[in-house]
Parts: C-alpha cells; structure tokens; sequence
C-alpha cells in the first residue's frame, strides 16, 4: 500500500512540467508519506527504480529533516554508487546538513 502511494505521487510529478507549481504540492504529498515511517521508507528506496529515484531526489532534505536517520543518508549514499550517473552526492550532502 504504501509503495503504491509514493508511486502515484511520482507518477503524477512526473507528468508535470519543470515549472508548473503544481510540483511544489507534489514535493510536499511525498516529503509528507516518505516522513511518515522510517522503514517503509527504507524499503520503498531499496527497490526503487533509477527514474523514481532521481524524482525523489528532489525532497532528499526534507525527508532526512524529519526523518533524522543515519539508516536513511547511508541508504542514500548506496543508491548513488548504483546510480552514479544520477550525481546524487550533492544532494545527499545538503540532505545530510540538514539533520543538524
């Protein structure tokens, strides 16, 4: 169930255009349900695909803000060495900062 809801979410993001506003409710559905419970959220990134992935992230930091979790950034840093053209380190860098 709760893969199905982000994946509708990512879904729905990816049909929009880059600069339609509609993408800020979008970031906002999926910072909401990947804060909700840390495994599930684990669990959903480890069978993402690559193009899932690289929607989600664009809310990298806010999901660690509420989050909190070391499990998660060092989930975040194996997926970018499976992804390396995705050149996720920034953002996991900056996601990182952000748990203070």
């Amino acid at each position: 169930m709760f893969n199905e809801k982000v994946r509708a979410v990512l879904g729905a993001r990816a049909l929009l255009d880059e600069n339609d506003p509609r993408i800020k409710q979008k970031w906002t559905e999926l910072i909401n349900l990947l804060s909700e419970n840390e495994d599930l959220t684990l669990g959903f990134l480890k069978e993402c695909s690559k193009t899932e992935l690289a929607f989600l992230s664009e809310v990298f930091e806010d999901v660690a803000y509420n989050l909190q979790s070391k499990k998660y950034i060092e989930l975040l840093y194996q997926l970018d060495k499976r992804y390396p053209d995705l050149e996720l380190k920034s953002h996991i860098q900056i996601a990182e900062d952000y748990m203070g």
